[in-house]
């Protein structure tokens, strides 16, 4: 009994602190679940690791989620979601793309944010940062891809200004910049606004 009150206590302590709300998890996967099914090789695996992140949703409400990504980039990952989080820029989620069976159409419909994926680029089988860990998706909904007339996803809008949506002068963007990331939204044969990658070899 006296454990259960003490239990009780400690969660309406940290409730308190974050303003009367406990927060509301969107991941809380282990590793092997939040690589999934598909065949990756060991020397991916051994570089993978599961970062645990929070962020305000679009509902207002803190959430925590999870980022599975390159060891080389662990910290830009943590510092990134400290700003997020100190500034309030909303993401939607941050759940490991197996939850959709590695899908990155499914995960982009969801409006998902996240990093690692076992995929090539664009349909293709051409290797992409995101089989390496190296690469971050964010907002897809809000901040969509553009390619030959297409929106990826399709029912999705750039809307400048709305909240969630990144620009040249979003503390976002600059952020990822100065580590030394590089932003899809200004390539030249598609705009992939949610897209980021740190080409690392």
């Amino acid at each position: 009994m006296k454990r259960s009150l003490v239990a009780l206590a400690l969660v309406a302590g940290i409730c308190h602190a974050m303003g009367g709300a406990a927060p509301v998890v969107d991941s809380r996967m282990t590793f092997e679940e939040a690589l999934g099914d598909r065949m990756v090789p060991d020397s991916i695996q051994s570089r993978l690791r599961l970062v645990a992140v929070r962020y305000w949703g679009f509902d207002d409400r803190l959430h925590e989620g999870q980022i599975l990504c390159n060891q080389a980039v662990v910290e830009d990952i943590e510092d990134l979601f400290e700003l997020i989080e100190k500034i309030r820029f909303p993401v939607r989620s941050a759940i490991p793309i197996s939850r959709w069976n590695g899908s990155d159409s499914a995960s982009m419909a969801a409006d998902n944010t996240y990093g690692f994926a076992w995929r090539g680029m664009w349909g293709s089988s051409v290797p992409s940062w995101h089989m390496k860990g190296l690469a971050l998706d964010i907002n897809p909904r809000e901040n969509p891809a553009f390619k030959k007339g297409r929106v990826f996803p399709p029912d999705a809008a750039l809307v400048p200004g709305a909240p969630g949506t990144l620009s040249d002068t979003s503390a976002v963007v600059r952020f990822l910049k100065k580590r030394g990331w590089k932003w899809g939204a200004r390539w030249r044969r598609v705009q992939d606004w949610q897209h980021f990658e740190k080409p690392l070899r």
